[in-house]
């Protein structure tokens, strides 16, 4: 791939970390020099182009990799690593079939290890999260302020819920009048006309399902447009937000108590899905993709991460997370030789 002047010297700073591993070595001394002053020596950048600062003289690997942090998480994400560069990645990518077939083995095999051990859970999620965890989901899920109208207009008019509906409100007429014929039913226990009237019925009732089924199905098809209407205005009726709430509250309970290795797809689904994801990639196009990294890069392209995370302020918060970051910097810029903070004298 060939990458303009500008964006190799800020993939330089991006880079930087996984080339350390690859140099036999020290890389910051190839990058910087051992006084005390700052002094930048990498070529690549010109005069007018402001360096990383990590790749300059500092005074200890803990302020490389402060001044690294800042660097990437200050940089917006386009001049980080532009839009056109992420394009030219996915199309060498797209066109390692090798690299597609070697990732998919790889990932079935560590899905197959990771599917093994949960089938083998038989905790429930609710023991796994605990009772104040769970009790705080259930809480956010009675509390969900109503549904989307349309989704649900659109969830209840489609072919399978009419089916359903129709089939509903059809062997519901024939169970009603079965169940009025009150005078029949005693009939029917009777010992000799009992089973001559249950002859009749039957006969009389595969005539009129013949006859009278198609009838019925037809004005129940036209009469489910009206009644999906109708569950859709019950659905979203304020009135009822409660009730479904808790009705919402019941299907995560019923989940959250099952045992884990229940809630994992049934048979060769997950197996299949893998299968399927990898077909996708082999036959994308990455102009099929530009679309949805120029709406990505519309959103997030001159932001930086600083805009969403005060990360200086988390690793303040935390002087165990600063700590494994510094010890993560000294390992790699030393070529992993680095002993950690708590075997330091």
């Amino acid at each position: 791939m060939l990458i303009s002047r500008n964006a190799s010297s800020i993939l330089v700073g991006a880079s930087a970390v996984v080339l350390l591993s690859l140099t036999p070595t020290n890389p910051v001394q190839a990058f910087t020099s051992t006084s005390p002053q700052v002094h930048c020596r990498h070529s690549s950048f010109r005069a007018s182009a402001k360096p990383p600062p990590f790749l300059c003289a500092s005074g200890s690997p803990e302020s490389d990799a402060s001044s690294a942090i800042r660097y990437l998480v200050s940089i917006p994400v386009e001049e980080l690593l532009p839009s056109q560069d992420v394009l030219l990645i996915i199309d060498e990518l797209l066109q390692s079939k090798s690299l597609i077939d070697d990732s998919e083995a790889l990932f079935v095999k560590n899905w197959d290890s990771i599917e093994k051990r949960l089938r083998d859970e038989t905790r429930s999620v609710k023991a796994l999260v605990g009772d104040e965890t769970t009790n705080r989901i259930l809480r956010s899920v009675g509390n969900i302020d109503g549904y989307d109208g349309d989704a649900v207009r659109s969830f209840l008019s489609s072919d399978a819920i009419n089916k359903l509906f129709s089939k509903l409100l059809f062997d519901g007429i024939v169970e009603f009048f079965d169940q009025i014929d009150v005078f029949g039913r005693i009939i029917s226990g009777l010992p000799i006309i009992g089973p001559i009237r249950n002859q009749i019925r039957d006969e009389a009732k595969r005539n009129l399902d013949r006859t009278v089924r198609p009838l019925i199905q037809g004005f129940l098809k036209s009469y489910t447009s009206i009644a999906v209407g109708q569950a859709s205005d019950f659905v979203m009726s304020p009135a009822n937000r409660k009730m479904f709430g808790q009705a919402n509250q019941k299907l995560v309970a019923s989940i959250l108590d099952r045992p884990v290795n229940t809630l994992l797809p049934p048979g060769d689904m997950a197996s299949q899905l893998i299968v399927d994801v990898f077909e996708y990639v082999r036959n994308v196009e990455t102009e099929d993709l530009r679309q949805y990294v120029e709406f990505v890069y519309g959103y997030v392209g001159n932001k930086s991460i600083e805009r969403a995370v005060d990360v200086e302020r988390v690793l303040e918060a935390s002087p165990t997370l600063k700590r494994t970051v510094d010890n993560v910097w000294s390992r790699a810029t030393s070529g992993g030789n680095a002993e950690s903070d708590e075997n330091a004298p």
